[in-house]
């Protein structure tokens, strides 16, 4: 990632300064973490039917970085179901679309109250209605949902410093805030533990894994009883695995010509693909120029246009979120510390092109790394994206040198395909490969049902 020259990062850090100060910030009591329960959110008729619990946790340098969470517990034995971590990508896009829309958490928008100003040219809405959703993944687990790194949701620093991260800082920062949480909360010590996200945290989820691994094994940390990851459409070795695969992927789908895919594979050297020579990476952007015009998400979806707002995009949720997460009663349900946050948005800008520093440019060697151990892996994607392509995903997979144990099959849901599924094992690390049809990037977005079936039949030991 580009780094912010000396005087802009100055002028940065002298402005969050000022802002810091002449916030209510200061005066803010930072008692230690206990989580609070929520039993009614803006927009739900009644009493939540499921506990949920939001919190914050201090990490880092004096605790400067609070980072903000919401626990929600399993509708079926809490005391034993095992806990899963949740992370968002981006970086800097918060935990909340995780539980609204890609259907992990129990709730989810009703979009009947939103509707087009011809007036205004925009979309709006009042305060969105929620509503139960079916698909939750909090029916076979308690689910942490973790708002990482700082400046990501509503998480934030006392300090104007501590908002220039990187993905090292930020993932050594997840590892503390699970130490603290188990000690905070030692209920769940002895639930199995599984970290799972999606999209960037492709990256920086092995090597939290990694460092879990370490501490438990080195006991330079409480230990953890971790099971193993979870992965939805993972970013995981852009520069390599994930560029060759978009490339095959695009002229399998039809997408390129097989004149410019024999070319782009000549002057990369496929099958060996040497993807640093000027010729393959000039074929390489020639390739991402002609599917430019495509929905990365899922290509057989309509591209956002700006020109064009009246006709309904995915980006039109972002209006929903932000409406109702920077209203000031949801604020006071999910007991948001007043003054700490001021505008919400659903993934930080600012966060993403001028503060985080990308540090790891692929999480091979921590997959590596884990594939030597006592570890269950599920990794899936889906079939019609092109931002992580599945190809790609498989590319970096084969190379961890498992044997498969159970080869490329169709999983069913309700009598129907619902994808493709391989197994790997080495007698000790278990890896569930799968594919989601028709589904685009994070798949539990477009194909909920079926994703949670896949969540379900894995977490508790079955095949698909």
């Amino acid at each position: 990632m580009k780094q912010s020259n000396i005087s802009k990062q100055s002028y940065s850090v002298f402005l969050l300064i000022l802002l810091i100060k002449l916030s209510p910030l200061n005066s803010i009591n930072l008692p230690n973490s206990h989580s609070k329960l929520v039993k009614y959110l803006p927009g739900f008729p009644g009493i939540l039917p499921f506990k949920l619990h939001t919190g914050y946790i201090g990490v880092g340098k004096g605790e400067e970085v609070q980072l903000f969470y919401y626990l929600i517990e399993s509708n079926r034995d809490p005391e034993t179901d095992p806990l899963m971590l949740w992370l968002t990508g981006g970086p800097g896009c918060t935990s909340l679309s995780a539980i609204f829309f890609e259907h992990i958490g129990p709730l989810s928008f009703n979009y009947t109250g939103v509707y087009f100003n011809r007036t205004t040219s925009t979309w709006e809405t009042d305060l969105p209605a929620l509503q139960l959703n079916p698909y939750s993944w909090n029916k076979v687990a308690n689910i942490l949902f973790l708002e990482s790194p700082v400046g990501t949701g509503f998480s934030y620093s006392t300090t104007a410093e501590s908002y220039y991260t990187d993905d090292i800082n930020s993932s050594n920062q997840i590892y503390e805030f699970l130490q603290k949480f188990f000690i905070e909360h030692p209920q769940y010590t002895k639930n199995p533990l599984y970290v799972g996200g999606s999209s960037y945290c492709g990256l920086i989820i092995p090597f939290i894994m990694h460092k879990i691994v370490i501490g438990n094994e080195d006991k330079t940390g409480s230990p953890i009883n971790i099971k193993g990851y979870v992965l939805g459409s993972p970013v995981s070795d852009p520069d390599e695995s994930d560029l060759i695969g978009r490339i095959n992927f695009v002229h399998r789908v039809s997408l390129l010509s097989d004149d410019l895919y024999e070319s782009t594979k000549v002057s990369c050297g496929a099958p060996n693909w040497n993807v640093s020579n000027a010729e393959c990476k000039d074929n390489a952007q020639t390739v991402s120029d002609f599917v430019a015009p495509l929905n990365d998400d899922n290509f057989l979806e309509s591209k956002c246009n700006d020109l064009f707002p009246s006709n309904w995009c995915r980006k039109n949720y972002n209006l929903i979120i932000s409406n109702w997460a920077n209203n000031v009663q949801v604020r006071e349900a999910l007991h948001v510390r007043e003054g700490t946050v001021g505008h919400w948005t659903r993934c930080n800008m600012t966060l993403k092109t001028q503060s985080y520093a990308i540090t790891m440019r692929s999480s091979f060697v921590h997959n590596q790394y884990l594939a030597n151990k006592p570890i269950r892996a599920l990794i899936y994607s889906g079939d019609q994206e092109l931002s992580a392509t599945y190809v790609g995903t498989q590319r970096w997979i084969k190379k961890l040198d498992v044997p498969i144990d159970n080869d490329w099959r169709p999983w069913i849901v309700n009598g129907q395909v619902a994808g493709y599924v391989t197994d790997y094992s080495n007698g000790h690390y278990n890896l569930t490969f799968t594919t989601v049809k028709g589904a685009g990037h994070c798949p539990s977005e477009y194909k909920p049902r079926e994703s949670l079936f896949m969540f379900q039949r894995w977490v508790g030991q079955n095949y698909l």
